[in-house]
């Protein structure tokens, strides 16, 4: 999955493809981008770049239009001979340290101020909720999950995000909130997992799951339902907006958890929380991309999509499957 970015948003858009090109062109020994291009596509129509055997770049041309992707920067750029001119020229003020007058901001940041300018305050005229649960378990059966901590985002009034803590004296409490207002609740698999053991943990049955259920807004079932690709959710955050877990896997989480059982030294609760709180924070960044962009790029295809579709293609074609996992290690 990829962003396919424009010129234009390569100047708007705070982003290092320009850094890695004009690296991959120094490596040819090239002095500007036409020299470049003949160079590398007298023989072939499509050229990859390494780094310690981790693709970085990629130069490819087809029919009219040459295609550049990042991929470090999950970039893609096409680009037809106007194009290319620009992008040239762009290259030009990059190298010689003109390019510092231009206005570039963040993906994050640019979400950011237009969620303060309230474009993201609702979901088709109704609020919404974005939440997070860390478990722990020694089975994949869903039931047996033990619910421990809850972190939620949800906007304000003031145009602001409000993060809500609740620990296991609370959700019962909070599980009733969610089954009595009429929002959306927004998460990474909640359909299969996060809603099911919240339920289950409050001593509720398969009535309340279908409640919230038909609440929710599944952003991982949405991608697969649009892409026909299971990511994981720091993929798709890491691409989207650039950042990601600030833990390397679910397994260090759980050791988190248990050095906190064993010594109850709140340094590791706090620890533990930050990382919970953070996956809600990615999690609602990328629901706000895709309130923005509408669209995503993968193996080459751009999918477009509108608001009604985000609530309403991640239910298409709802079926588990045999090998479908109850387990938030395998998305997250």
């Amino acid at each position: 999955m990829y962003k396919r970015f424009s010129t234009k948003e390569l100047k708007n858009i705070k982003n290092n493809f320009l850094q890695h090109f004009s690296n991959v062109i120094k490596k040819e020994k090239c002095n500007n981008l036409n020299e470049f291009f003949k160079r590398i596509f007298k023989q072939w129509n499509d050229i990859y770049y390494f780094e310690r055997w981790e693709p970085t770049f990629r130069v490819s041309q087809n029919n009219w239009q040459i295609i550049l992707i990042d991929e470090k920067e999950r970039i893609e750029l096409k680009i037809n001979d106007l194009e290319k001119i620009e992008l040239n020229n762009m290259l030009k003020l990059f190298m010689i340290g003109k390019n510092k007058n231009w206005s570039q901001k963040s993906i994050e940041n640019i979400l950011l101020e237009e969620f303060r300018q309230w474009k993201y305050s609702t979901i088709m005229g109704k609020p919404y909720l974005v939440y997070d649960i860390e478990t722990t378990s020694d089975t994949n059966d869903v039931k047996q999950f033990k619910f421990l901590i809850w972190y939620s985002m949800q906007p304000q009034n003031d145009n602001t995000m409000s993060y809500e803590y609740i620990d296991r004296d609370w959700l019962s409490q909070f599980v009733k909130k969610l089954l009595d207002f009429d929002w959306y609740i927004i998460w990474f698999n909640n359909i299969w997992f996060d809603n099911p053991v919240c339920i289950y943990n409050a001593w509720l049955w398969q009535e309340e799951i279908n409640i919230l259920n038909n609440k929710s807004i599944d952003i991982f079932m949405f991608i697969r339902n649009l892409t026909g690709k299971r990511l994981k959710l720091n993929k798709v955050a890491e691409t989207f907006i650039w950042s990601g877990k600030n833990l390397e896997s679910w397994l260090e989480a759980e050791k988190l958890w248990k050095q906190y059982e064993e010594t109850w030294d709140k340094k590791y609760l706090e620890d533990y929380k930050k990382y919970c709180k953070n996956d809600v924070r990615i999690t609602a960044l990328s629901l706000l991309y895709l309130l923005h962009f509408k669209k995503v790029f993968i193996e080459g295809d751009e999918i477009l999509f509108d608001i009604p579709d985000l609530v309403k293609k991640w239910k298409s074609n709802l079926q588990k499957s045999d090998n479908e996992t109850f387990s938030n290690q395998s998305i997250f």
